[in-house]
């Protein structure tokens, strides 16, 4: 059923193994960290720092020519992750955080898109955001956590609030939609872990923070601290909410049978062939081997029954540009992603379906999907 389709933005980052948490000396021993304010860009990235011309214009033009590439949407039941600074002098409340992502192909980055909100608990204390910085860092040689001790690899400036715009209350907080255009796009090298970081600037005591996110590897890395304390660095878990898009050039193009609109989409449904029953085996449990190619998924359609467990286990014939990642749903709001790290790798899935209906399975861009019914 078309109301049930499920749309998954683009989604793929490296898992996160290792946990790294380095406390700084108190306070009043040690010097608060570096702020990655304009105001000292030059010191952070004197080679690629670079002014940005406002950003709004410019992202709605590059809006129609490039493809999201990573997609973590907003998590339903809400929450905010801080990522604000007080601008000038700072304060015990600068929060910053760090997220990550890695492409299997060489990508080029022109805008990044993300979402947030003011803390309600602090009644506007920070005021309105009046500046975003945008950087992006080299991952340390094991890929868990950002080098924080080299500069970043490009700096920007947005110069204002990224065009905030308000969208939909999340929770009990207005969340709002940010557009930034690299004015010069970022190279990303295929399989190579990348660190990007955005922080808000306010005139008073800091109160921003993005989105909790969804879909993503379920962590992130934080610059925290408290009065007292110091500052440190640590991962931590929830994905922010946050879009990467790439110029088309460095994304294979995909076939006329990709489903590019709901009109198409509810067309190819139509054309589906018959759904392959899969039987419950004696564990009790309905399993299917899920197997993706440059050809598509096979079997395309599957059809279970709703309160029995599900087993899916995925895994791709031959390298499959885009295919070795899966979003899978299994009711309105019931899903997951999973990647796999190699040809050989598999990824298995277990859940138990409630809600009857028709639900898509796709790689992140849509360039291969299907469809499993569940049915009574």
């Amino acid at each position: 059923m078309l109301s049930r389709l499920f749309q998954i933005a683009a989604v793929l980052l490296l898992a996160s193994a290792i946990v790294s948490c380095s406390r700084a000396k108190p306070a009043a021993q040690a010097p608060r960290p570096t702020s990655p304010s304009p105001s000292n860009a030059g010191a952070l990235a004197p080679v690629a720092a670079v002014k940005a011309p406002k950003a709004p214009a410019k992202a709605s033009a590059l809006a129609s020519t490039a493809v999201v590439v990573l997609g973590q949407p907003p998590k339903s039941s809400g929450g905010l992750i801080p990522s604000s600074w007080r601008q000038p002098g700072g304060s015990d409340s600068d929060r910053s955080i760090w997220e990550n992502f890695m492409f299997e192909t060489d990508q080029t980055i022109t805008e990044l898109r993300w979402r947030g909100g003011y803390d309600p608990a602090k009644a506007g204390a920070g005021g309105p955001v009046r500046n975003f910085t945008v950087d992006i860092y080299p991952s340390i040689p094991t890929g868990s956590e950002p080098n924080t001790a080299v500069a970043p690899l490009v700096h920007y400036a947005v110069g204002d609030n990224a065009g905030e715009r308000s969208t939909e209350v999340i929770g009990n907080v207005q969340t709002h939609e940010y557009r930034f255009a690299l004015p010069i796009p970022f190279e990303a090298a295929a399989l190579t872990s990348y660190w990007v970081q955005i922080v808000a600037f306010q005139s008073g005591d800091p109160d921003w923070g993005f989105s909790v996110g969804s879909l993503g590897d379920g962590r992130h890395f934080r610059l925290s601290g408290a009065p007292g304390e110091g500052y440190y660095h640590q991962l931590v878990p929830e994905d922010v909410a946050l879009q990467l898009l790439a110029s088309g050039e460095g994304v294979p193009t995909p076939g006329p049978e990709v489903a590019r609109s709901l009109e198409e989409i509810a067309a190819q449904m139509a054309n589906l062939p018959p759904a392959e029953k899969v039987s419950v085996n004696a564990q009790g449990i309905q399993e299917v081997m899920l197997v993706v190619s440059r050809s598509g998924y096979t079997p395309v359609h599957f059809a279970v029954k709703p309160g029995i467990p599900v087993r899916v286990v995925f895994r791709q014939l031959g390298y499959v540009p885009g295919g070795n990642e899966l979003n899978i749903r299994w009711g309105p709001r019931e899903g997951t992603y999973v990647m796999l790290s190699s040809l050989t790798d598999k990824k298995v899935i277990e859940f138990t379906p409630q809600e009857p209906g028709d639900y898509r399975f796709s790689c992140p861009h849509e360039w291969y999907w299907g469809v499993m019914t569940v049915q009574k």
